[in-house]
């Protein structure tokens, strides 16, 4: 029996941020989505940034891994796209042109953290991009990960891709009562 998995097109920053959990196949897994690239948000997947020994190491962002296993695909522009990614780039970078494009004509959910992708998505009726923090939540709460699980997984984020929500991201209490304290929360994970 055939699994059907749920395509989800990633621009590159939610890409980097989801790749630096260090759980991304397990994620797609467990969510039953396979996450969608197109090339362009492929080529913007750039490094991470690691500490070793205290020093800052750049470490780039080697997705075949997660190719090979299925979890994440490559796509490419069709010739029928290519008008609304020109227009498009005229307003945004190159990856979120290119990935608003696939989601437009393919009807594909796609995820960006970008507010400027956010409006124009909202402005061409496309339905609400999915974000960082709801895919890692939903992915939390799927597999039942303690708080101490969690919290490393965010700090990855935040460290390593240097990634912090915005202030209008509808996850922000859930990121920070795992970021910004130490301690469990009594009777909680």
């Amino acid at each position: 029996m055939t699994i059907h998995q749920e395509p989800l097109l990633l621009d590159a920053c939610v890409a980097i941020n989801l790749y630096a959990t260090d759980q991304l196949t397990e994620m797609a897994q467990s969510l039953n989505i396979t996450f969608l690239l197109v090339e362009q948000a492929a080529a913007e997947v750039g490094h991470l940034r690691e500490t070793v020994a205290g020093d800052l190491v750049v470490t780039p962002v080697d997705l075949s891994k997660h190719i090979e296993q299925g979890a994440v695909q490559l796509l490419h522009l069709r010739s029928a796209e290519y008008p609304l990614y020109v227009a498009l780039a005229s307003l945004l970078g190159d990856g979120e042109a290119a990935t608003i494009a696939i989601s437009s004509k393919r009807r594909i959910s796609m995820a960006t953290d970008d507010r400027k992708a956010r409006r124009v998505c909202a402005s061409r009726s496309l339905p609400e991009p999915r974000r960082t923090l709801a895919l890692i939540r939903s992915y939390a709460e799927a597999e039942s990960l303690g708080h101490g699980d969690v919290r490393d997984m965010l700090l990855r984020v935040r460290g390593r891709a240097s990634f912090t929500p915005p202030r209008s991201d509808p996850d922000l209490s859930w990121w920070a009562r795992f970021v910004n304290d130490t301690v469990p929360p009594a009777g909680g994970r």
